[in-house]
């Protein structure tokens, strides 16, 4: 619908000779007050500051030349806002359209034969996903269906940490467990000390410390590591990735409780994110980026181009030179790696692997972050539109109206899977996808359990079910198969259903915004509008029983309106259920 704006506006310039195109940051939206018609556009003010005239003149020329269109019903201007209503006979032969091609009405090719890589949780393999996580798990995951739909080639990728300081204080806190439960916590003082100052101490952590127990005895209390080794490699361990790469001829006990740990943890973490409804293309391991020279690699190229230097024992990178606040270290006194370090030869080989474009989602805690690898990425010839980045707020969990800030298993942060356990994959994705996503979000339990319009899932899932429900009584009383009624839709006279034509159309611009804006938040915000117009409209208007050729009109509308909430549904990974 609004392409059909944007071409009739330019029409019209055109007829005026005001010009050829519409100035770049021409708006056409739907407008707050929907009194005021179905789109607006703030055309006549863009014109106005390059034509030394007043936006209301060139709104009232504009308006005269627009209502010959016969696409509209009515054109009008309100203080230089240009104002559209459709004709009933333009969405009528669009709603046609949406019932002969059904889905593929909506769907366009956007992508341009460019391929896109989507970065998405990447959480460090030490603990479980939260909700954060979670969240953005399910808004990367949206994205990549949206644009994918949209005829973009997308690959979904999880960067994986599993190197440096996080991944040796895992191995130090699963090895104090191990101890502590063959009673040696006092076997060594260095680790009992670290784990006291920066282990990990959530109950996770002693499972995997009574799984290690029970498969290796008390083979690392007697320092036989190479034996320990051997029955983890004889083990029928769910998920072995890790533990072969452990090397018994120089590996200690605290790297084999570290890989033992990544094993069980990304295990942990590929279930979860499977029950999400999330699969990736592709796991990227920074460890393997490690062992292969990447880093070292892209040191040696940044320090060749002048952009390092020493100061303090450590080595620095100029990142300052190129829009960053400071420059940032990449590698220690001690000589180890910074994570900044990996993440430059990580986003470096994901540009040799031709992406013309890479998405990045983060933790809101990241936004620092972004300046400084935008800065190596310049640094390194590349440029800094190629990268895009969005923050995922965080979430706050509610039951009887109280925040619950602490899971027992984690001992600081409640899981997504016991949100999932508790209210399943349909309301989590859903209730994540109710905000932008950089914003924080408030998850009330209670609400997703109630089956009433106050529910958001439930509402828009009864909307579609009692389409179902409308097409099965129409089968039982007359015998006919619904699927197969075609209904005259010019006898779809009443203004709500022109309305309910409008909603079910206008959901191909909104695909087309988000395409461009990332921001999959207005999937749910559009279903919830279109069920709460079908369900007032299916309230107080009867469909089955109705004069026969209005009846046949009205099931073909509820086929259409059908075929957005399904798509929708489809795309935020939410079931669309026929019964309820």
């Amino acid at each position: 619908m609004k392409e059909v704006v944007e071409e009739a506006l330019t029409r019209a310039l055109r007829d005026l000779s005001i010009g050829d195109t519409l100035p770049p940051s021409t708006r056409i939206e739907v407008p707050r007050d929907r009194n005021h018609g179905d789109l607006s556009t703030n055309v006549a003010f863009l014109l106005a500051k390059s034509r030394g005239e007043k936006p209301e003149n060139i709104a009232v020329k504009l308006v005269e030349n627009l209502s010959e269109e016969s696409a509209f019903r009515e054109v009008h201007q309100i203080r230089g806002f240009i104002n559209f209503r459709f004709s009933q006979e333009f969405l009528i032969s669009e709603l046609e359209k949406v019932l002969e091609r059904g889905e593929d009405y909506y769907r366009l090719n956007l992508g341009k034969g460019k391929r896109y890589q989507l970065e998405f949780v990447s959480a460090n393999p030490t603990g479980p996903l939260h909700l954060g996580h979670g969240r953005g798990a399910v808004v990367g995951d949206v994205l990549a269906r949206v644009m994918s739909f949209m005829g973009a080639d997308v690959s979904r990728e999880y960067y994986i940490n599993d190197a440096g300081k996080q991944v040796y204080l895992l191995g130090i806190s699963v090895l104090f467990r191990y101890n502590q439960l063959l009673n040696r916590e006092d076997l060594n003082a260095d680790i009992k000390e670290i784990f006291e100052k920066d282990g990990y101490r959530g109950e996770y952590v002693k499972e995997i410390a009574k799984l290690l127990a029970s498969i290796v005895g008390d083979a690392l209390i007697l320092g036989e590591v190479r034996r320990a080794y051997q029955l983890l490699r004889e083990a029928d361990l769910p998920y072995a990735h890790y533990i072969h790469q452990f090397d018994p001829d120089q590996g200690d006990s605290t790297e084999l409780c570290s890989l033992f740990g990544l094993d069980l943890m990304m295990k942990e973490i590929r279930e979860d994110l499977s029950d999400l409804g999330v699969s990736f293309d592709s796991w990227v391991s920074e460890r393997e980026l490690r062992h292969k020279g990447e880093v070292d690699r892209v040191i040696r190229e940044l320090k060749e181009k002048g952009y390092t230097y020493e100061a303090d024992g450590a080595l620095w990178l100029k990142t300052s030179e190129l829009g960053d606040d400071k420059d940032r270290v990449l590698q220690k006194s001690d000589g180890e790696l910074t994570y900044f370090a990996s993440d430059i030869a990580y986003h470096l080989d994901k540009f040799r692997r031709g992406f013309d474009k890479v998405i990045d989602l983060w933790g809101s805690d990241h936004h620092g972050y972004i300046k400084r690898v935008k800065s190596a990425l310049k640094m390194l010839g590349i440029d800094e539109d190629w990268l895009e980045v969005y923050l995922i707020q965080t979430v706050k969990l509610f039951r009887g109206g109280r925040e619950i800030r602490m899971s027992k298993r984690t001992g600081d942060f409640v899981t997504i899977r016991e949100l999932l356990d508790e209210v399943g994959s349909d309301a989590v994705r859903f209730i994540f996808l109710t905000r932008r996503s950089d914003t924080p979000l408030d998850f009330n339990v209670d609400l997703v359990k109630e089956k009433n319009s106050d529910n958001p899932v439930f509402y828009v899932q009864y909307a579609h079910a009692r389409i179902a429900g409308v097409f099965r009584e129409f089968k039982k009383r007359y015998g006919e198969d619904a699927e197969s009624v075609s209904g005259e839709l010019y006898k779809l006279s009443l203004e709500e259903e022109l309305e309910l034509a409008k909603r079910v159309l206008l959901f191909k611009d909104l695909l087309i915004d988000l395409n461009n804006s990332r921001d999959p938040h207005q999937i749910t915000f559009y279903l919830i509008d279109l069920a709460k117009a079908f369900h007032h409209y299916y309230n107080h208007n009867r469909i089955v029983g109705e004069d026969r050729d209005v009846m046949f009109a009205r099931l073909s509308l509820l086929k259409a309106i059908r075929t957005a909430l399904r798509l929708g549904l489809k795309l935020i990974g939410v079931n669309a259920p026929d019964r309820m």
